[in-house]
């Protein structure tokens, strides 16, 4: 795999090196570069770092995947400035490159003045852009949860930082993209990346270790049509209720692994923050609601009726929030969970085009295929596995299958090539996850959720009303689990840093009041 990764890398690079070449000797002959040295690969970009004062360290970004296109942007937008274009470097970038070509293959290019080549300023900008770039990519990245499928775990307004190397750091598939932007720009219409050239799926051993059940998950989306490259689809956060070999199945909205009920699996405290939806009803009066707001932190609240002075709610809750309107409110009556019948089959379930009755509380039993397996398929099952079959298979195979499932009886075995996942959301009414959409390949795992830098309470329904926002302190630099905060550290890294600028600023002042005084006298 990492051979075959090289390889495609280094195709990359070579085709990098026939566009540089091709869109700039005229020029750099006119800079005192013969052809015959631009044509050699590495050397020639070690005369032209030269050329343009820039330290040779910069050449190490040719063989990082992803950072060699920053560099060669570098080096054109220097070669531009040294030919006084240094007005038409937002077309060089607008243009993705082609106005470069106009220049060099201009008639007229004789005529350019050549600027003074000199160091450029610029260089301690570019670096810790090209770091922070570095990190985003490779290291640990972050993220901000829009949905509230997570909650109580993760909140909207989130913004987290996930761990890329956790279980592996998965190499860049999709070479040619703008940084630090994902799948879109301006919107969800036009594409951050071009897609015509891919780099195979490799990933590294894990730093620490695999997934594990009950593991926080952010992985690429499986069902995302609008992105067919894996590392550009859509990101989403679960938690991952079943590894591969694992059965899973609900009864009554219980989950239950292997054939043991969830609970026996849980340790961590926080793990038992799962929502679900209880309907209520109070006799007399009905519930404050504000105060639910407010004071509970409770905000998914629907009425849905009233009748005869009683009042009917359905309501998210924890099983924590649960024993405390009980102990609050007097005026209720009724509160259990609110359980689809086991008989109701609910749109939209997964396997998606075929129904087995299932719904959100009465699910499987499922068998979630691991890498070797060999599957026996029939009319019965073959439903359930026919995405894996096609991904892991060509297009002739997927007619094949067609044509097997126009068949009543047939018998059909398949070796699994890859580890799957069942992926679920803590708020386990409110979340599409696995039950709706089916198995999370290995290759679309990112990483593991490791910390929540800050922490925004705003109104989900107008999210950029800014006035409306809360910060949530005790969140806010703390670890995922809640265990941890480092809030008291950052507020005495950022005082000791205000410090030592004041102090900076106040000496360099003095300095130049001290030697203007000199310079009177």
């Amino acid at each position: 795999m990492l051979c075959h990764y090289l390889v495609y890398s280094l195709l990359f690079l070579l085709f990098e090196h026939i566009i540089h070449v091709l869109g700039t000797w005229r020029l750099f002959k006119k800079l005192g570069i013969p052809y015959w040295k631009l044509a050699i690969p590495i050397y020639n970009i070690v005369l032209i770092l030269k050329i343009f004062n820039r330290s040779i360290c910069w050449i190490f970004l040719l063989f990082i995947p992803l950072t060699s296109i920053i560099l060669f942007v570098l080096l054109w937008m220097d070669l531009l400035r040294s030919f006084g274009k240094e007005k038409y470097i937002f077309l060089l970038l607008l243009s993705l490159g082609v106005y470069l070509y106009y220049v060099n293959y201009s008639k007229n290019i004789e005529l350019f003045k050549i600027s003074k080549l000199k160091k450029e300023k610029n260089t301690g900008i570019l670096f810790p852009i090209v770091f922070s770039f570095l990190i985003h990519t490779y290291i640990v990245q972050p993220f901000v949860i829009p949905t509230s499928s997570m909650e109580r775990t993760l909140l909207v307004g989130d913004f987290i930082l996930v761990s890329k190397i956790h279980y592996g750091l998965r190499m860049p598939i999709t070479p040619i993209s703008i940084p630090f932007t994902h799948n879109t720009i301006f919107g969800e219409n036009i594409k951050s990346y071009i897609s015509f050239f891919q780099w195979p799926y490799f990933r590294f051993y894990p730093m620490k270790s695999s997934v594990k059940r009950n593991d926080l998950v952010v992985f690429n989306f499986p069902k995302d049509l609008n992105h067919k490259i894996i590392d550009k689809k859509d990101n989403y956060v679960k938690r991952c209720i079943g590894l591969p070999g694992d059965i899973i199945s609900i009864k009554h909205g219980i989950l239950f692994v292997n054939h043991k009920q969830e609970e026996s699996y849980y340790s961590k405290k926080n793990v038992l923050e799962k929502q679900q939806i209880y309907f209520i009803k109070t006799k007399n009066t009905p519930l404050n609601i504000e105060f639910l707001k407010e004071k509970m932190d409770i905000k998914n609240v629907e009425i849905i009726g009233v009748k005869n002075e009683e009042y009917f709610y359905q309501i998210l809750l924890t099983e924590k929030q649960v024993s405390q309107l009980k102990n609050i409110f007097d005026n209720i009556v009724l509160i259990q969970k609110y359980i689809l019948p086991d008989h109701f089959r609910e749109d939209f379930i997964f396997p998606n085009n075929y129904h087995f009755g299932w719904n959100r509380d009465f699910f499987g039993p499922l068998y979630i295929p691991k890498k070797g397996d060999i599957l026996k398929l029939d009319s019965k099952n073959i439903h359930i596995y026919y995405d894996i079959i096609v991904s892991e298979k060509n297009e002739r195979k997927k007619s094949n299958l067609k044509l097997l499932l126009k068949k009543k009886n047939f018998s059909y075995t398949y070796k699994v090539k890859k580890n799957y996942y069942f992926m679920m959301g803590d708020n386990r009414h409110n979340s599409f996850d696995s039950r709706y959409w089916g198995f999370v390949p290995e290759d679309h795992i990112v990483g593991k959720p490791i910390f929540i830098w800050m922490s925004i309470d705003w109104n989900q329904k107008n999210p950029l009303n800014i006035f409306n926002w809360k910060l949530r302190w005790n969140r806010i630099m703390t670890t995922i689990d809640g265990k941890n905060s480092y809030l008291f550290y950052f507020f005495v890294f950022i005082t000791i840093y205000v410090f030592y600028l004041l102090s900076h600023s106040f000496f360099s002042l003095y300095k130049r009041k001290k030697t203007s005084y000199k310079i009177t006298r």
